[in-house]
């Protein structure tokens, strides 16, 4: 007698299974499990956006914003000494015009300039009427004390000829005979500048009535390890004027 053979059951996969929608049915759980995972992939995507971003922010932060400046205590006497010789040289309601450039390649620039600014609304009504911040480029040839070109000066004057005086914290240039000549209505001019043996023309020329340079004369005024804001001011730096006596042209200042 022959044995009956058992049929051995067969798996069927659910797209397999008989129903009405065959085709739709069986991709279900296909199609579930790429929802999750394109669903969890933008999840991914967005966090590690939102962590470029602020990786991103944070070093502009700190590269273009958060540079500290050198030596602030001597950079806010420059600033107040710079204030202080202004008012001292102009009437109670002047007005002025200050030069400067991007904080952000030159922080000492803000610590100078908020000094000047405090100390001018502090002790006198002398007014800023507007600020020409120059474009540097990055150039590294604009730092405090030295970067305006004699054709940027012209071009500040002719356009400001309303102001009592002209304020730079980026140097004062040298300028020739002929540039001297087209100064027909230039107001009073005060800098901070690197280079004294350079302003001498300028000076006879009275173009320039003020200036604070580093200190060229010694022994410096006051104790070895200054502490007050005049005492780091007179340490490194001094004010000249007119009849200031100048190193020569081949003086190291």
């Amino acid at each position: 007698m022959k044995a009956k053979s058992k049929s051995r059951p067969v798996q069927k996969f659910a797209s397999e299974q008989p129903g009405p929608d065959r085709g739709t049915i069986g991709l279900r759980p296909f199609t579930a499990m790429k929802n999750t995972l394109g669903f969890a992939s933008q999840k991914w995507l967005a966090a590690l956006s939102a962590i470029a971003i602020i990786a991103s922010a944070t070093w502009i932060y700190f590269t273009q914003f958060a540079t500290k400046a050198e030596n602030p205590k001597l950079q806010r006497a420059i600033g107040e000494v710079l204030a202080e010789q202004t008012i001292r040289q102009l009437p109670t309601n002047a007005t002025i015009l200050v030069v400067t450039m991007p904080a952000r390649q030159a922080p000492e620039i803000r610590v100078q300039m908020d000094a000047f600014e405090k100390r001018l609304k502090l002790t006198s009504s002398i007014r800023i009427k507007d600020e020409v911040v120059l474009d540097t480029a990055d150039n590294p040839k604009y730092r405090p004390g030295a970067g305006l070109s004699a054709k940027r000066l012209l071009k500040i004057a002719r356009k400001n000829t309303g102001v009592d005086a002209i304020v730079s914290f980026v140097g004062a240039p040298e300028l020739t005979d002929e540039e001297m000549s087209q100064l027909k209505a230039f107001p009073k001019f005060f800098a901070e500048a690197h280079s004294p043996e350079k302003l001498k023309k300028m000076f006879e020329k009275n173009v320039l009535q003020l200036a604070i340079v580093p200190r060229f004369k010694f022994p410096a005024p006051g104790p070895q390890k200054p502490e007050t804001t005049q005492e780091w001011f007179d340490h490194y730096f001094q004010v000249i004027e007119t009849n200031t006596s100048l190193p020569g042209a081949d003086s190291t200042p």
